[in-house]
């Protein structure tokens, strides 16, 4: 079996940690794991965040590389939906907050994107749960443009705050 089929049948079966290494030890699998961002599974998409953000920390070359695709996609101008690249660039956050602190701060000021800043929130959350000093700087940026008047995102709110030591002075 080739590199692409070992690394669809970890996602698959759901083995994170044989399928980090793997990554790891070929970083050949960032391509593969990049196209599963995209994917329709939910669970699928989260799983190829969690083995980047393994391969981000273990290569940071390439987590730079990475971080600054996944951001361009956020952009007007690539022309892709860049969403589902947000959960990648919070765990390569999560697992390496140094590579991805000068990405922070640009992160959060997508925010006045609702289409984007649920995300953003959950993302920024990620980091935080590592790197709250990293993290606690943007929380007034994101602030500014939360919907409080949604409880699912004020929640989310909420929980950044909690994650990254802000006070809610909203």
């Amino acid at each position: 079996m080739g590199l692409k089929g070992r690394v669809m049948e970890l996602l698959q079966v759901g083995d994170e940690q044989t399928l980090g290494a793997l990554a790891s030890q070929e970083p050949r699998a960032t391509r593969f794991l990049l196209g599963r961002l995209w994917d329709c599974d939910e669970t699928l998409r989260r799983r190829a965040a969690r083995a980047l953000g393994v391969v981000a920390a273990d290569h940071p070359e390439i987590g730079i590389d990475l971080i600054r695709r996944l951001m361009w996609a956020l952009n007007d101008e690539s022309a892709t939906n860049g969403l589902y690249g947000i959960p990648a660039v919070a765990e390569i956050g999560f697992n390496d907050a140094e590579l991805v602190a000068p990405f922070i701060a640009p992160l959060a000021s997508l925010s006045w994107d609702d289409g984007l800043r649920r995300e953003i929130i959950r993302a920024l959350t990620r980091i935080a749960e590592a790197a709250p000093e990293a993290v606690r700087p943007v929380c007034t940026i994101v602030a500014e443009h939360v919907d409080f008047e949604d409880p699912g995102e004020r929640q989310a709110f909420e929980r950044l705050l909690e994650e990254s030591g802000e006070v809610d002075e909203s």
